[in-house]
Order: C-alpha cells, then structure tokens, then sequence
C-alpha cells in the first residue's frame, strides 16, 4: 500500500505539539512526508508508415515504461498514437489510454493493456506525420482534471518530420499545407509556454528534423522542476528505435528531478534464467524499477539487496511493494522506503519462447525536506545570524557524507529590506559556524539588514535525484531585538546509541525583568527523543545558564536524525528566544571486536612480527648449510679428473661416493645408490666444506684450493662454488683473465654425460638427501655451528 498524502501542493509536513507526560516539555510531533515529484505526463507515440513494427514495439515498450516509472501515487499519465488524417473517416489520433491516476496495481494493469492500442499504420488509416495534431491532443488531455499542483509534461516519439501534405483539414493547397501545420504547432507551443507545460521530443532515425525538435523544446515552458540546467527541456536524438527506450527514460528522470539506474540488457532464450543487477542509492526514498520483458509469459522475481525476494504487495521492514504488469511486456515493481544497495531481477523464461532482448531500469528519487533554524530566531538590525540546514526524510536526516556528495546547498534570504533574494554560503567542512564536518548539517552565516522588517528564509537543495520541499523560516529583525534572546550549545559527538543522551547548555541574556521560558524538543521522529529533567526555566536578569539533557530511549530508531531545541516563552510559546540544531546518527554500540579492535590488531600485529622474524631466521639458517652451488673434483698430480655438482634442489649436505683404482674402475665421483656408504659433505665455517668419510676422519677443505688428500689413494678431493664465485668474488670490468678461467672452469664442469663427471648419474636420486627448493643463498657469518656435533 502507499501512504496516504497531502491532497495539495503544498509541503506535506504536518505538526501537532503534544505534551511529554513525563517531564512536561513540549514536543513538536512533526511527521516529516515529503513526497516524490507530482507529475501529470502525455506520452505522445509516432505510429506513420515510415516505421517498421519493430519500430512501434519499441515505441511501446518506452513509453509503458516511462507510465510506470513516476513515483507519487497522484501523478497521473495518458497516451496517444499518432499519424495523419487523409481521408473522410480517418483520425490523426489514437487515444490508446486516456488520462489515468495510477494509484493502485488495478490500473497500472490498465496501462499495460490499452497501451496495445498503439499500432504502426498503412494508407488506408492516415500514415503521415502529424505534429500539431498531436499536441493539440496532448494539450486538451493536460488541460482538464489533473492533479493540482503536478509538473505537467509531453513526451513526444517521432521518427521523422512533419509532414500533413495529404491532410485537407490543413487547407485545399496542398503545397501549403505543412506551412499551416507549422503555425498550429507554434500556437500550441505557446499554449503550453503559458499553462507552464513541458515538450521533451525525441527523434529517431534518419528522417527527423532536428531544428523542428529544438523548436519544440524551447516552445514549452522553461520551468523545470528545480533550477539546473539538466532540468529544462532539451531535444533528443538517437539513430535507431532501440535505442529509444534508455533516451527516453533519461529524459523522464531530467524532467522529473529523479535518478536513473541501467540494469542493462542480455538475451533470454526458452528455458532459460537470467540476472540483472540494478542499483539504487541510499538517497532513494522511492523508486520503480521496470523490466522489459518482451513476452508477457516471463517470470519476474525481484530480489532486494538481502537476497529477499520480495512480495507483489505487501512489506518487508518499512519497505513498502506494489507490482504491475505480471501479464503484460513490460512489469513494474513499485517500492517505498527502498532499501540502498545492489537489487537483482530474475527472469525465468517457459519452455517455448524465442529469443528475447530483456532490459531493466529503475527510476529512483530522493524526496526530502529541507530542515532550516535560523538563530537567533529575533534579531536587531545589523546583528550576525546563523542559518543551519540538513536534509530529512520519511526515515529521519541525511547524515552519510557520501550520500549528500554532488547536492547543492544554500540558504536564500528575502525581505522588504533586502531588496533582490540574498543567496547564503553554507558549507559542511567543521569550520565556523559549522560544528562538526561531514555530519550533514550545513551552516552560514548572514548580518540582518540595518532596516528593521521581517525576513525569509529558506533552504534550497538541488541536485540528481533530489526533490527537496522547501519549508521557509521567517525572523523578525527589529530596531533594539528582544531583549531577552540565548544561545542553545550541544556537547556530543556525530553519533548517539540507543540508550544514550547528549547534554547541552542554555546561555540566556534578559535586559528586562525576569521571565519564564520553557525547553521544547521538535523533530524526534523515528529516534523518539526526548527532554531528560525539568524544562521549565527561570530566565533571570543578566546571563543565566542551564543545563539540559536529550534522552534516546533504548529502542530508538536507527539512522540518521535531526532535532531542534527550542527556548519558547512559557506563556506565548509562538515566542522563541533561542533555537540550535542538532543533528546525530543513530547507531547501535560496538561489538567486543570493535572496542577492542585496536588491542587485536596489536597483538596480531605483534605475533606476525614474531612469524616474519622466525622466518627470516630459518631462512638465514638455512642459507648457510645450502649445498647448492658446491662442485667437488678429483684430482691427482694436480690434473682435474672428474667433477661433480651438488643436487639443484636445497639440501644441508652433499653427498656423493669416491671411485678409486681400488674397485677397478677409473678414479671418479657419482651420487650414491641404494647401499652405498657416501661421503658427506656440509658447508662449514665461511669459505669452507666439513667432510665425513665413511667409517673415517672428518676434516675441513678450504673451497677453491687444491684440496685435502683422499684417505691413502693418492687423490685429492677438492670442491668449489660457484654461487659463492659470483656473490663473493663479484665480477669487475676489465677481468678478462678471470672471466675466460671461469667460462672453462665452467665448460669442464658441464661438458660431461648428465652434467655429473660420470654416467649413472641421478641428480634427483632419494638418496642425495635433497629438500625442497629454496634460492641460492650463499652465508657471509662470521661464526659457524658444526651441524655434526
């Protein structure tokens, strides 16, 4: 169901004071309901001979989505075709759906099927174009029983350019009948200049005359539902039918100050389930999202940004449904107090169904009130006042930064004494006389003028997607002022939970004898805030101060909220002596986590530290027992016999066996087998290899040398590296001598079967002791750990 709303034009804003029973304040009950943009629209639809059908379904389904799209349950919409009349029995026009209020799902089902009224046309039915006509049409259906108030509106689809040569209603000459058309459009372009109508025409194809277009935009009337620029009427053109429905609906949104969300398009096949996501801002008060869906047996599930598929009518929270349209091509859902965030539509297609182009957009409004204090609320001439304003919804004030980004905020000032309006500069940014920045509330300042006489102010907010009502303040600047005025301060921070309160002082000033004053608290809504204490106060002679207390009681709605504290006088309380704003978020108490969020990221951070450093220390550790790179040789009589390398993965040891003469084969090295007794050799102390014979000594080899003597068979076992060679050792400019002994040094190491000296060779051999892979490393410590004792 929709709320049910003010049946005028005015602000919808109702007020009641009523007694708070429990301290006997007085608390202003004002039921902010500010409602969408009121419009009252005439689709008007090209049916000539010049389009195709595809063309005409096109036309269709825009301009259902653009009668399903407004927002205010009171605005009302009529379509009509157009073409020609020729012939005796002809009609330019087809009334396909007389004006309408779509104020329940009944009759927006009604648009769904009367909008197939609207057909392309042959020669036989009156195939020209006939713009006069149509908005003759337009004009009549405009001009009688709609909505009091609305922002009138045509929408004008045509595809080419006037043309009524066949027409005898515009005269028996026919080389001069368009020339008569034309000045019946201008008449009726003035018409609607003067009844404050809007033309927004779009053109599609190849035929249409532009300057004809932009003639019709600027026939109109200029007013616009705010004072942007992208509010007035302007002509549109696009190049093909299909792209009429998503220029047309740009235009709705720019017509109506409301914001357009593409869900975008994809093809849907028999049998098939399809997704589309489709946004709708925290802003949004209200919205309509419309799928087109091509054939009236689609299914539509609308999914809210929960993952909750919502009702066809019905409510979820204080989101309030209504949907239209199940069995026609285009359905609509309908939604008050939507929830912000990313919604999906889910179509589901029946088993025989040819391709479809399905699309979805949402039209999307933010309807809010301007919230304006004014203090002090009485001033002498020449005295600084400060103007605070914020915005408020059904749901209470706007407090998200982001939410308000791209507003325009002022505050406009007008009185006998001023002369022209005064525009006032109000900024969020926590400078004076701004309070806090990034809050939401928008302060100014501005000098009473030094003539005395009542002055007005109001608040104007402009933007996308924004209507904002404005409520005016009125101030009374006089000669000497009041002579008893105050200042009401907050003391509290951006945020309040339920269950907390904020303190505040009044500072009062009295010239004259004492008086009384009352404490009153307006603006409460969904937080239900109240006065805590006594609110009577005894306002004495001089400065008198007293402190007072909001109280949010523990089940206070979330969100944001604005309040406005008030010092009345106790006797006349239409006499305000002082006034403040104060504008806070709402938000539940933080989690165990979060309070202690910075503790846990503390010792995280700590045992992290504690991991990196491990780590690096195990990386150290084994850098410096890391085998690879180590290259042992067998010599004798100082020849080179044969050379072996270390395995390429990481290992803390090299193990290999020693041939000798004694098994009667050629002296040579190899990696062990399965049995064998190997040498092992580790990495020692820095630029040296530990060596354990089997069943004998272990002693060190200095890396590069000659080597050590093996046991008693007259050969001598030596190793080299070459990871230590390049980080050691680095290479210098001008070392050739050096650079052609490593390349053969290099060469004799790898120009052997398997690159091991000897065959049989298996560098990936269980046996060899190797681990996993780790980069070269090559140690540079100056102490040393025997991995052996």
């Amino acid at each position: 169901m929709w709320p049910s709303v003010a049946v005028n034009a005015a602000p919808s804003i109702r007020s009641k004071a009523t007694p708070n029973s429990a301290t006997g304040a007085i608390v202003n009950a004002k039921s902010f309901a500010p409602e969408p943009t009121l419009t009252d629209v005439s689709i008007l639809v090209d049916e000539s001979g010049s389009l195709t059908e595809a063309d005409v379904r096109e036309e269709i389904k825009a301009a259902t989505t653009i009668a399903f799209s407004g927002l205010n349950s009171r605005s009302r919409v009529s379509i009509y075709g157009f073409g020609s009349q020729n012939k005796t029995g002809q009609n330019a026009i087809t009334a396909a759906c007389p004006p309408l209020v779509l104020d329940s799902s009944v009759k927006a089902d009604a648009i769904g099927a009367c909008v197939r009224k609207l057909h392309h046309r042959d020669d036989s039915e009156g195939a020209d174009t006939d713009h006069a006509a149509a908005l003759a049409q337009a004009m009549s259906a405009l001009s009688n029983g709609g909505p009091q108030g609305a922002l009138k509106m045509i929408f004008l689809l045509t595809d080419g350019r006037l043309d009524v040569h066949a027409s005898p209603i515009y005269g028996r000459i026919e080389s001069d009948r368009n020339g008569e058309a034309l000045k019946q459009v201008d008449t009726q372009l003035a018409l609607a200049r003067t009844n404050g109508t809007q033309v927004w025409p779009l053109g599609f194809g190849d035929q249409i005359d532009r300057a004809a277009l932009d003639r019709f935009a600027a026939g109109g009337s200029q007013g616009g539902c705010d004072e942007r620029s992208a509010s007035k009427p302007r002509a549109r053109v696009v190049h093909d039918s299909g792209d009429v429905l998503d220029s047309l609906t740009e235009a709705f949104a720019a017509a109506g100050c409301t914001g357009r969300s593409r869900g975008g398009e994809t093809t849907l096949g028999a049998g098939e389930t399809r997704e589309l996501k489709i946004n709708i801002p925290i802003i949004a008060t209200d919205g309509t999202i419309t799928v087109a869906k091509g054939d009236p047996r689609v299914r539509v599930d609308f999914l809210d940004p929960d993952g909750k598929t919502v009702p066809a009518d019905g409510k979820i929270g204080d989101s309030e449904f209504e949907r239209a349209g199940e069995n026609a091509t285009v359905e609509k859902l309908s939604i008050v107090n939507p929830k912000n965030g990313d919604w999906k539509v889910k179509l589901t297609a029946p088993d025989r169904l040819s391709k479809q182009l399905v699309s979805a957009t949402a039209i999307w409004q933010g309807a809010v009130s301007s919230s304006l204090v004014v203090d002090p609320p009485s001033a002498r001439v020449g005295q600084p006042l400060t103007v605070r304003l914020s915005l408020v919804t059904r749901r209470g004030a706007i407090t998200d930064a982001k939410a308000l980004s791209g507003l325009t905020f002022t505050v406009q000032a007008q009185g006998p004494s001023l002369g022209a309006a005064n525009s006032i500069v109000v900024r969020d940014d926590g400078r004076a006389p701004d309070d806090r920045a990034g809050d939401g509330r928008y302060a100014g300042t501005f000098d009473a003028p030094p003539r005395p006489g009542d002055l007005t102010f109001t608040g104007v907010v402009s933007g996308y997607g924004v209507r904002a009502e404005k409520v005016p303040v009125t101030v009374a600047v006089t000669a000497e002022g009041l002579p008893v005025q105050g200042r009401v301060a907050f003391s509290s921070g951006a945020v309040v939970h339920p269950g907390g309160e904020v303190r505040g002082k009044v500072t009062m000033e009295n010239k004259a004898a004492p008086a009384r004053g009352r404490l009153v608290l307006e603006g409460s809504g969904r937080a239900r805030a109240t006065l805590a204490g006594a609110t009577d106060l005894a306002i004495g002679s001089g400065t008198t101060t007293h402190p007072f207390t909001v109280r949010f009681p523990p089940d206070a709605g979330l969100g944001g909220t604005s309040l406005t504290v008030k010092v009345v006088d106790a006797a006349d309380p239409s006499k305000t002596y002082a006034v403040n704003q104060l504008t806070v978020t709402v938000k539940n108490p933080p989690g165990w986590l979060q309070r202690h969020w910075h503790e846990i990221a503390g010792v995280l951070l700590l045992l992290l530290l504690v991991a990196f450093l491990a780590y690096l220390r195990r990386r150290a550790r084994r850098a410096r027992v890391d085998v690879r790179g180590l290259r042992a040789s067998l010599r004798q009589d100082g020849e080179e016999l044969t050379v072996l390398k270390a395995p390429g993965k990481w290992a803390p040891e090299f193990r290999f066996v020693v041939h000798d003469s004694s098994d009667g084969r050629d002296p040579g090295l190899d990696y062990p087998h399965p049995g064998d007794r190997p040498v092992r050799a580790r990495r020692g102390a820095p630029g040296k290899v530990v060596v354990q014979i089997p069943d004998g000594p272990r002693y060190e080899i200095e890396i590069g040398t000659g080597g050590e003597p093996y046991e008693e068979t007259g050969l001598m076992l030596a190793f080299t590296d070459v990871t230590r060679r390049r980080s050691v050792r680095p290479r210098r400019t001008g070392d050739r001598a050096g650079d052609r002994a490593r390349t053969r040094a290099d060469a004799t190491s790898t120009d052997r079967p398997d690159d091991l000296g000897t065959s049989g060779g298996r560098p990936d051999d269980p046996g060899s002791g190797t681990g996993q892979a780790e980069p070269s490393t090559t140690s540079t410590s100056s102490t040393y750990n025997d991995p052996w004792l």
